[in-house]
């Protein structure tokens, strides 16, 4: 590495170690983890203020000193008398915030209006631990995941605050997507209202320049210098690629507000891309190998292969814990319109159902299957908290993709050994969905309790089809002389049955005259040897009619 890298000093390089992102503010933790998980409930007041860490709290115990902490109030609600008071003096012991839960009750606004600090309410249905590691993560500057991929992502942020000392400018790198994966904290430098945006979202700013500016540096080996904008206050800067062999991983920025780098800068940069794309293809290595392993190990589990207890203790299911199975698929698009040049694929759904979903449960698994993506989450509440799952992520996947997603709902119930059995629940449902009638539609969110007549009748056209000698053989001849002669007695009896022997109600659905449909009904018993005298006759020749065909009616 260059001469300029050398001399940053012991205190600096245990800054960016200790402090591997800048301390955010609650803006920028809001923005970061997104509206689905925190609300503020006390308005934009106290926003600006810079946070460390989450601290887990139990009212009974001492408040720690903890300056820009999150105070996480276990067992709290809003509306509780004693809130006021332990929030003013978790102000008088440094923290920035505290987040409570709602308890299934509406926050009472006036009841905060004079609170010391802002209060934010996250989900009931997200534990506090799974808060406390999303909120770690964030103020870590770094992306929640495994060890090794956390580590490189420190070395990232090592390699920024160095490049920072050596060109003595704000240093920022970034994967192709533009996300910031690390960036230097050294306060002497001086940053553009761009920067700190980006910094805040962890995503560079959407801008009609970007474009124009990253094809600049994507072409080239060296060191790409921008002039200062104008337009929109943006500082000089010098970008240049990070690349591993051919493969493009990412950028490298660097704001010049002294002065344009000479050679040696140049070189520092160069340097550093070099070394920042072998930590950046560990950390992606180290990442997508986890989410390999998990995928095809959730893929052998569905298809009933491999051990049981090390399936459990891979995805965490517990003995008399419910897990609960979701089936993303994509919503038919409208007749006669195409999908257009930018239509997600599978893969995007997979990750979108999954990153959701790991907002509100942890180790939660996701695995791609034709043009399903099933998402395992290990241990769920109940069917309503399933349900509540399932339709937040519903409207959060259609709005980040922009295509309407049906999601089906396995029941919540059983353990491991009944994964597959939860799969083809799914796949059942999805069936119903796609099938014609009532329960059509785009974006649903499907349960087994909401098509169970549907799921019931489809489970006996597959035991009829597959066992014809179970079909009476008058209703055999019913439907064949409906076919050949254009008589409609199935439509008839079906209409007949479902209004439960009420001929003027039946003859109104079927806009025929009452007498028509009483002589319908007794040729079809002369003709066909049919027999309604007892219920279960009734109730036999019903269903019969009306999955033989299909289940039209």
């Amino acid at each position: 590495m260059s001469d300029p890298l050398k001399t940053w000093t012991a205190q600096e390089e245990r800054t960016s170690l200790n402090s591997t992102g800048r301390p955010l503010t609650l803006a920028g933790l809001l923005e970061s983890l997104g509206a689905p998980l925190l609300t503020p409930l006390t308005g934009s007041r106290g926003l600006a203020a810079s946070i460390s860490v989450p601290v887990i709290h139990d009212p009974l115990d001492p408040l720690p000193e903890t300056p820009g902490g999150i105070l996480l109030l276990v067992g709290m609600a809003p509306n509780h008398e004693a809130l006021n008071d332990l929030i003013a003096r978790a102000a008088e012991h440094g923290f920035g915030a505290v987040v409570v839960k709602n308890r299934g009750k509406a926050p009472d606004a006036a009841h905060l209006a004079h609170a010391a600090l802002p209060v934010l309410v996250v989900d009931d249905q997200v534990p506090w631990l799974h808060l406390d590691n999303l909120i770690t993560a964030v103020t870590s500057g770094r992306p929640a995941g495994s060890n090794a991929a956390n580590s490189h992502g420190e070395d990232l942020f090592v390699l920024a605050n160095a490049l920072a000392t050596a060109t003595d400018g704000a240093v920022a790198i970034e994967d192709l997507d533009q996300n910031i994966l690390a960036y230097s904290n050294l306060e002497r430098h001086t940053v553009d209202p761009l920067r700190r945006s980006g910094i805040l979202a962890r995503q560079v700013p959407q801008m009609d320049k970007n474009a124009d500016q990253y094809r600049s540096v994507m072409l080239t080996d060296s060191v790409v210098h921008f002039p200062y904008d104008p337009d929109d206050g943006e500082l000089p800067r010098c970008a240049a690629p990070v690349r591993a062999g051919r493969q493009m991983l990412g950028s490298i920025w660097v704001i010049e507000d002294k002065a344009t780098l000479g050679p040696d800068g140049e070189a520092a940069i160069l340097e550093v891309a070099r070394l920042a794309a072998i930590h950046i293809l560990r950390s992606q290595n180290a990442v997508d190998l986890e989410r390999q392993v998990r995928t095809e190990w959730l893929r052998s589990a569905l298809e009933g292969h491999g051990s049981d207890p090390a399936t459990s203790a891979r995805f965490g299911l517990m003995e008399g814990v419910s897990p609960v199975l979701l089936g993303f698929k994509f919503a038919p698009l409208p007749a006669g319109k195409a999908p257009g040049s930018a239509f997600p694929l599978t893969r995007q759904l997979a990750l979108a159902a999954e990153q959701y979903c790991s907002i509100f449960h942890p180790n939660v698994s996701a695995v791609e299957s034709g043009t399903m993506v099933y998402v395992l989450v290990p241990a769920i509440g109940s069917e309503q908290a399933a349900m509540r799952l399932a339709g937040g992520a519903s409207g959060a996947v259609a709005a980040r993709l922009g295509c309407q997603v049906d999601v089906a709902v396995s029941s919540v119930e059983g353990s491991l050994l009944g994964l597959v059995e939860l799969r083809r629940e799914l796949e059942d449902v999805v069936r119903v969905l796609e099938s014609p009638g009532p329960h059509r539609g785009a974006g649903r969110v499907v349960g087994t309790k909401e098509v169970n007549a549907a799921l019931l009748l489809d489970q006996l056209e597959r035991v009829l089809r597959s066992r014809p000698r179970l079909v009476h053989p008058g209703v055999r001849e019913l439907l064949e002389n409906d076919a050949a002669s254009g008589t409609e007695y199935q439509s008839s009896l079906c209409a007949y049955f479902a209004a439960t022997g009420d001929v003027a109600l039946a003859a109104r659905t079927l806009n025929v005259h009452p007498n028509t449909l009483r002589y319908r009904i007794k040729r079809a018993t002369e003709l066909f040897g049919l027999d309604f005298s007892t219920g279960d006759e009734q109730l036999a020749l019903w269903v019969q009619l009306r999955v033989a065909t299909g289940r039209t009616a």
